[in-house]
């Protein structure tokens, strides 16, 4: 257990001492200690909020002979509302609005009747979005007050704690309940208006090849017909010629372009359908589509030409050493579209973050340089590992950020002026531990090596591979 979650634990301790030390001093009464427990049965039984309406209003009749009314702020407009009351049971339509108290921080008291603050549960307020703002949801009416002892004042004020708390639960339940259901919806609508539609553009780049194959066999008309007045410099001979050439450029630029095109459109492709898959979005989680994958042909070579021009721009030299190993000897079944990711993250960060640093020799360097090997016996006897690693010159991370690279939301305190969200390490660590891996970053002398290990499932032949043992450098 670590150091975290040893303080918790001796909190949820301390914590259960001090409410039975706090309950031995309520001294409730026997009525009162079967009040709370009645309404906690209830609330955890019944799912719904309105049955809660209820079962807040029914307590106090049933056991002490007192009316009460629930009061909720509406989340549409924030606008108190009577939700439901002892006497009429649930409230609706215009009735919500036939509303006689006000809201309030704190307890207080009219001609008739108790009228005390629903505080919701502190922890979970930021996850309501209508109640980010206050902790008070609503009012809870008690009367007739004559009725009341200073002892039953306090109860209720116990007992209305915990409507808040259970009421916080319930709507925090039915919030996520509304937000799966949109996002069924939209993934539905994404599917339909985005990946569908996208399908078309590898037709329109089809037919846009054709065309190209067009213009070249015409192409080669027109120098075949150029061919058989080679030997003639007339004005129509020469303007032929000057037409060839300039067709022939054309035809060039035109193939670069499509060839462009057509890789972008296979990466956004791919990037679309492995995002926006329906199984994430119904599961909860990224659920793995493996397939066998060649990573240097299918993921780095295409993303190395993508990035190199970003990187040459910003004057970072590119050292790759992924063909130490040949890839024959590497069998890897993945989500080749979460894995590409992965590794478009780890590229996206080395742009961003690449600095010029001194070498010993007082040269300036500024590169990344990617590496890839293998790990023998890494994950247990006869399991073995793959590293793949990048290597960006510039300022070591701390060693105290070097632990929350990988968390939620952390952006190190050498990230500089960047921006960042903080999300893109966080991806990585999620998708590299779906497919049983392991991630982590090494501050070196001249920068910061950032590697992932993935585990190879099947026997390799070891004879020509340089092998590594866990903690050896490469």
């Amino acid at each position: 257990m670590n150091a975290m979650a040893e303080e918790i634990s001796l909190n949820i301790f301390e914590r259960v001492a001090k409410k039975k030390q706090d309950y031995q001093l309520y001294n409730f009464a026997r009525l009162q200690e079967e009040a709370f427990a009645t309404f906690f049965d209830l609330a955890q039984e019944y799912t719904s909020l309105e049955t809660l309406y209820q079962i807040c209003v029914a307590v106090p009749k049933e056991f002490f002979q007192l009316e009460s009314r629930l009061y909720i702020l509406s989340p549409k407009n924030m606008q108190l509302e009577k939700v439901c009351s002892s006497e009429g049971g649930l409230i609706s339509g215009k009735n919500r609005l036939e509303v006689t108290i006000e809201l309030s921080e704190e307890k207080y008291e009219t001609d008739h009747a108790c009228v005390l603050p629903i505080r919701g549960n502190r922890a979970l307020t930021e996850w309501i979005r209508s109640y980010s703002q206050s902790r008070t949801l609503g009012m809870f009416e008690i009367y007739p007050k004559s009725r009341l002892t200073g002892e039953d004042h306090f109860f209720f004020e116990k007992f209305t704690n915990r409507i808040g708390y259970n009421l916080h639960q319930k709507l925090l339940i039915k919030q996520n309940i509304e937000h799966i259901k949109f996002i069924n919806q939209l993934v539905s609508d994404i599917e339909h208006n985005v990946i569908t539609p996208n399908l078309y553009y590898k037709l329109f780049i089809h037919q846009n090849r054709k065309c190209l194959n067009t213009y070249n066999i015409i192409l080669q008309r027109l120098r075949d017909a150029i061919l058989c007045c080679q030997t003639q410099h007339d004005a129509l001979c020469e303007e032929m010629r000057e037409i060839h050439q300039t067709f022939s450029n054309n035809n060039e630029k035109f193939d670069e372009q499509l060839q462009a095109l057509s890789k972008h459109y296979e990466s956004n492709s791919l990037f679309l359908e492995t995002l926006l898959r329906r199984d994430h979005f119904e599961q909860g989680t990224y659920v793995l589509r493996r397939q066998p994958c060649n990573f240097r042909t299918e993921i780095l070579e295409p993303l190395l030409e993508r990035y190199r021009p970003i990187l040459q721009r910003k004057g970072i030299a590119i050292n790759d050493r992924l063909g130490d190993i040949p890839d024959e000897e590497i069998t890897l079944f993945v989500d080749k579209g979460l894995i590409s990711q992965v590794f478009d993250n780890l590229f996206s960060n080395a742009a961003k973050y690449t600095q010029e640093v001194d070498d010993q020799a007082g040269n300036k360097i500024k590169f990344i340089s990617s590496q890839r090997k293998i790990l023998k016996n890494y994950f247990g006897e006869g399991v073995h590992g793959i590293e793949f690693s990048i290597f960006t010159t510039g300022k070591p991370i701390a060693e105290k950020d070097v632990v929350k690279l990988f968390e939620e939301g952390f952006r190190s305190s050498s990230a500089g002026p960047e921006q960042g969200s903080g999300h893109g390490l966080h991806f990585i660590r999620n998708v590299v531990e779906i497919h049983g891996g392991e991630v982590g970053c090494t501050p070196q002398r001249y920068g910061n090596e950032f590697y992932f290990v993935l585990p190879l499932k099947e026997e390799l032949s070891w004879a020509g591979v340089e092998q590594h043992t866990p903690g050896q450098s490469g």
